[in-house]
């Protein structure tokens, strides 16, 4: 527990600490927190430009034809999970290369294997965004084409179902907690 003369201390010395002042500084800090940008609420990051978010969106709604405000959102959707699948592969290099810096700055020669293992938590983090990336991509693309096939009059056939036969075969036990006695404590 922190003395009274601690707290006051402690409160004179956050007065002191304001951040950085220039915009420079300011620009610099936002960026602290951004890890890979797969999540990033930003559409476009500080290493990516306006304009060719901009002409990709153009390019792949036109591709896509939207027709009314669902199959604008799908498209919206396809775009920005595209967007960010994009960044994914920058992301991983990136991870991997911070890491072969690392291993330069502490004089050993850096191989890609022990690189990639240095980094193995990072670029398994990435790999998740990038499959959960993808996954939304491909559920929002196909939902798109469905509407646009069912719009020209074409047979949209049912989601696949698959019918597993033989599980009440299977024993099946019903697992329950044990009760909580009293005597337990807690």
């Amino acid at each position: 527990m922190a003395s009274e003369t601690q707290i006051a201390a402690n409160r004179r010395n956050a007065r002191k600490s304001t951040g950085p002042k220039s915009a420079d500084g300011k620009a610099a800090i936002a960026r602290n927190a951004l890890r890979h940008g797969l999540t990033a609420e930003q559409v476009v990051l500080f290493d990516e430009a306006g304009t060719d978010f901009a002409a990709y969106h153009a390019e792949l709604r036109a591709a896509l034809d939207p027709a009314d405000a669902v199959d604008e959102a799908l498209v919206e959707r396809i775009v920005l999970c595209a967007w960010r699948l994009r960044r994914a592969c920058r992301a991983e290099a990136g991870v991997i290369n911070d890491s072969a810096e690392t291993f330069q700055r502490h004089g050993d020669t850096p191989e890609l294997g022990a690189s990639f293992a240095h980094a193995a938590w990072e670029v398994a983090t990435v790999a998740r965004y990038e499959t959960a990336l993808d996954r939304a991509l491909g559920r929002a693309h196909a939902m798109l084409e469905c509407r646009q096939a069912r719009r020209r009059g074409e047979a949209v056939p049912p989601p696949i179902v698959v019918d597993v036969e033989g599980l009440d075969a299977i024993e099946s036990k019903n697992y329950e907690t044990k009760p909580i006695s009293a005597s337990a404590g807690g």
